[in-house]
C-alpha cells in the first residue's frame, strides 16, 4: 500500500482514477480479510485504525467529539494492556454496570488507545446524557472503563470520560484480578469472588471504601456499580492519613455530593442491605450514638446507621412498620465491652423478611426481627462518615474500610469477609 492516506484525493482527480482508486482499496480489503482468517485481530486493529485515524482533507466530524483519558489511579498494568477504547453515549450513568457493554446506546465509536480521542458521527439533542469508556487488551478483554455525565449543547466542544481499573475482566478465568493493583492473582488470595475462596465478597456490593488514598479531601467509591458515590472530607486538615487507613483525630465529616439513590434502588428492589466496617475507635466513651456511616440528613431521620454508643456498636434501619421508624428505630446494640480500642470488624444485615443480625469480628453477637418494608426510603439522603450533615454526632478513628451490599450476607460470608481483613 502506498504511503499516502487511501482515502486521500486530489482536486484534479478524474473519474477514471477514483474508479482505479476504489479497486485499488478492495484489493487492500480482500488481502486485509484473508490475513484475518488467521489473526483475526490484525484486522479489528487495521480497521479502527482506518476509522480512528481519519485522513487529511476529510469531512468535519458530525456531533460531539470525546477524549478517553485514565484517572492518575489506574494500575499501570490496566494502562498497558489496553489497546482500544469503546465509547458508548448512554441516558445516563445508572443505566450502565462497569465492564458490560450498555443496551441500548445512543451512540458508538472506537479509539486507539495512542489516540484518545474521536467523534460519534450523529448529532444528539441537547441534555444531560452518560459517557461510557470500555477499554480492551489485544485479547478484546476489559481491563479499564468509567463513566462520567455529560451535558451536550450547542456549544459543546469535546466531552470527556475518564477510566479506572476494573476487576477481573482482563486475567484468566482460573485468577482473580486485584482493584488495587489491577495485576492477577492466585484464586485463593486476591479480590472478588462471590462467596467462595479466601478474597472478599463482592457479589452485591454497591458502595466500597477503602481509606488508602493517603492525601487529600476525597476518598473514592470503588464498587462497580455506578454512579460512583465518592466522599468529600469536610475539614482536610482534621484526618491524618496513612497507606492503609485515615484517622479522624477530630470532629469532621467525610459525605457524598447529593443523595445515594443507587443505594436506595438496590435496596428497595432486593428488600436487603449489609453494612460493613473496618474501624479503630479512638475511645470506648464516645457516644450519639456516634456515626460511623449514616445514610442521613440529621440526627432525626435515616435509612440506615452503624455507630458507636460506649462499649457497643449500634445499628439502625428504616423500615415503616416500626415506631419511630423515619429515625431507624428501635436502635440494636451489641453486647458491652465490644467496642474497644482495637481494630474490629462490624457487620449489620437486614434480610428480606425483617431478619437483622449484628456481627464483631465476624461472629454473630445480636440478633432482632423488623418488621415493614423499604419503600419509604429517601434517595436524597447523603452518605455521611464518622458524624452527621449537621456535625452533632462525631466519630473518632481509623476507618480501614466501609463497604454495602444490597443483599444480606450469610454468616459464611461475613466470616469470609473477616478472615479477609481490611
Amino acid at each position: 500500500m502506498s504511503s499516502r492516506c487511501w482515502s486521500r484525493r486530489s482536486a484534479a482527480s478524474s473519474r477514471e482514477n477514483l474508479f482505479i482508486e476504489a479497486i485499488y482499496i478492495y484489493a487492500v480489503h480482500v488481502s486485509i480479510m484473508r490475513i484475518s482468517r488467521r489473526i483475526p485481530r490484525f484486522s479489528q486493529l487495521f480497521w479502527a485504525a482506518l476509522l480512528v485515524a481519519g485522513c487529511a482533507g476529510s469531512a468535519a466530524p458530525v456531533g460531539p467529539s470525546f477524549e478517553v483519558s485514565f484517572d492518575p489511579s489506574t494500575p499501570r498494568s490496566a494502562r498497558d494492556q489496553a489497546m482500544r477504547v469503546e465509547v458508548y453515549l448512554v441516558d445516563s450513568c445508572a443505566d450502565v454496570t462497569l465492564g458490560t457493554r450498555p443496551v441500548p446506546a445512543l451512540g458508538t465509536a472506537d479509539v486507539l488507545r495512542g489516540d484518545g480521542v474521536g467523534a460519534f458521527g450523529i448529532a444528539f439533542d441537547d441534555g444531560d446524557y452518560g459517557l461510557y469508556g470500555l477499554a480492551q487488551d489485544a485479547d478484546c478483554a476489559v481491563v479499564a472503563a468509567g463513566c462520567d455525565e455529560v451535558a451536550i449543547t450547542a456549544a459543546q466542544e469535546t466531552l470527556t470520560v475518564t477510566l479506572g481499573a476494573v476487576r477481573g475482566e482482563g486475567c484468566p478465568v482460573d485468577e482473580l484480578c486485584s482493584l488495587e493493583t489491577g495485576d492477577c492473582v492466585d484464586g485463593t488470595g486476591g479480590t472478588g469472588g462471590s462467596g467462595g475462596g479466601g478474597g472478599r465478597v463482592d457479589d452485591g456490593l454497591i458502595l466500597f471504601y477503602a481509606f488508602d488514598e493517603g492525601s487529600g479531601s476525597t476518598v473514592t467509591d470503588r464498587s462497580d456499580v455506578l454512579p460512583r458515590l465518592d466522599l468529600t472530607i469536610a475539614d482536610p486538615g482534621n484526618v491524618t492519613w496513612s497507606s492503609e487507613h485515615l484517622s479522624i483525630d477530630t470532629a469532621t465529616a467525610l459525605s457524598t455530593t447529593g443523595g445515594a439513590a443507587k443505594v436506595v434502588a438496590r435496596a428497595q428492589a432486593s428488600g436487603e442491605l449489609t453494612v460493613e466496617a473496618w474501624i479503630t475507635p479512638a475511645n470506648a466513651t464516645q457516644s450519639g450514638p456516634a456515626r460511623i456511616v449514616s445514610m442521613s440528613t440529621d440526627p432525626w431521620v435515616r435509612n440506615f446507621m452503624l455507630g458507636q454508643e460506649a462499649g457497643t456498636y449500634a445499628a439502625r434501619f428504616r423500615a415503616e412498620g416500626q415506631a419511630d421508624w423515619d429515625n431507624g428505630s428501635p436502635t440494636i446494640f451489641t453486647t458491652a465491652d465490644t467496642a474497644t480500642v482495637a481494630l474490629t470488624h462490624v457487620v449489620h444485615t437486614h434480610s428480606a423478611s425483617g431478619d437483622e443480625v449484628i456481627y464483631v469480628d465476624g461472629v454473630e453477637n445480636e440478633t432482632f426481627t423488623r418488621t415493614g418494608g423499604l419503600s419509604q426510603w429517601d434517595a436524597t439522603y447523603p452518605i455521611v462518615v464518622a458524624n452527621e450533615g449537621t456535625n452533632d454526632r462525631a466519630w473518632l478513628g481509623e476507618l480501614h474500610l466501609i463497604a454495602v451490599y444490597d443483599r444480606a450476607l450469610g454468616a459464611a460470608e461475613v466470616e469470609q469477609n473477616f478472615t479477609a481483613g481490611p
